[in-house]
């Protein structure tokens, strides 16, 4: 089955970046030190490793969310539930609290989205160093541009999104995300 994925409008396109309108989605997400750590508590959860047992389509990406005080948290869409007579529609947002418990403590529901985002796309692995390159590139745009950044990425925040399998060898597309003011 093809993948779902976050709700969104794209308000422009340009060389450098994408400006999306994200709507708000419900998540399912981990603070993690290791990645592994993350996807397989979350994957898990989406599988039916939740109080309900139930499962929910398979989503992409994952979003990794890198804090200045080294704090990290990743994410998974929860898209449409799967059940025995076919899929039910996605969640809304503000359905979270009818969610299926998770089983974990450490694994949580939440909300993403409603907000701006400028998007950059790289290749490769995520890494400090392989984020610089799509960092330096979107900041410079969008000072260019006059496009002001979100409180919270002014302080370093920012999110990496991570398409496609999760132990995929060779050519991976990854998105570099900052929330900007409208």
């Amino acid at each position: 089955d093809a993948p779902e994925f976050p709700p969104y409008t794209v308000v422009s396109r340009g060389p450098v970046y994408d400006l999306r309108l994200y709507d708000p989605y419900p998540v399912v997400e981990m603070d993690y030190e290791r990645r592994e750590e993350g996807y397989g508590a979350l994957g898990g959860y989406v599988d039916g490793d939740n109080a309900d047992r139930v499962r929910f389509a398979y989503s992409q990406p994952v979003i990794m969310r890198y804090y200045k005080s080294g704090r990290k948290v990743m994410q998974m869409y929860l898209g449409s539930r799967i059940t025995s007579k076919g899929a039910l529609p996605a969640p809304r947002a503000a359905e979270v609290s009818t969610l299926p418990t998770p089983n974990f403590n450490y694994v949580r529901l939440g909300v993403a989205g409603g907000e701006l985002v400028a998007v950059t796309r790289f290749e490769g692995f995520i890494t400090p160093m392989t984020v610089e390159a799509p960092k330096k590139a979107l900041l410079a745009a969008l000072k260019a541009d006059g496009i002001k950044l979100g409180d919270d990425e002014e302080e370093g925040f920012f999110r990496c999104a991570q398409y496609g399998a999760v132990y995929q060898v060779g050519g991976r597309l990854n998105e570099f995300m900052l929330r900007v003011q409208p």
